[in-house]
């Protein structure tokens, strides 16, 4: 059952790469690649570290996480950007972020939280911390999570596109820029989640 939940979030991680490319060109691939990254390195950081939730080991891993806990992160952001794109007439790559665009893309992500967290509850892919507080099925704490992780990134995606770097420089810049997102952003949630008791 699992590797077939795995298999599948794969596909359709791989279908998606395919459309942003087809749509966006090499702005898609590098948008991916950030993705990818970010998820990589935020996963991976929380299994060393537990925060927040552990994952069952599952056949397909990334370094110490699962490769559906890194990858979700790249198809739901870009599923959130064409959502919100379409509803508000806003290209992510012509211009910053609207408040009107983060809030969007906020509620979005706050949406598959609601969605993705019983799933993996039902299946036991995630396992949060003893004591979390769960409404409706959902922690409080991944609506948080999942919406701000999103407008973390798309603000940095788009003053990364601003800076019209190239190549290894856009990539060195994109590192520099994602690698605290993803180390804060867990770190940040998990102090944010004890001191609020959640």
């Amino acid at each position: 059952m699992l590797l077939f939940a795995e298999v599948i979030t794969l596909l359709f991680f791989l279908l998606c790469i395919a459309h942003a490319v087809a749509r966006r060109g090499s702005e898609g691939a590098w948008f991916f690649g950030a993705l990818l990254s970010l998820g990589l390195v935020r996963e991976n950081f929380v299994a060393l570290y537990r925060y927040l939730y552990e994952f069952t080991p599952l056949t397909l891993m990334l370094g110490l996480a699962p490769l559906i806990g890194s990858i979700i992160w790249g198809y739901s952001i870009y599923l959130c950007v064409v959502w919100v794109e379409g509803i508000t007439g806003e290209a992510l790559s012509a211009q910053w972020p609207s408040a009107r665009f983060l809030g969007l893309a906020s509620l979005f992500m706050a949406s598959l939280a609601c969605f993705y967290e019983p799933f993996l509850q039902l299946i036991g892919m995630a396992r949060w911390q003893p004591g979390t507080w769960f409404v409706l099925g959902v922690p409080p704490i991944a609506l948080v999570g999942y919406s701000s992780l999103a407008v973390f990134f798309l603000l940095a995606w788009s003053w990364v596109l601003r800076k019209d770097k190239k190549g290894m420089n856009r990539a060195a810049l994109l590192a520099a820029t994602l690698l605290p997102i993803a180390l804060g952003h867990a770190a940040g949630l998990q102090i944010l989640k004890n001191w609020l008791g959640w």
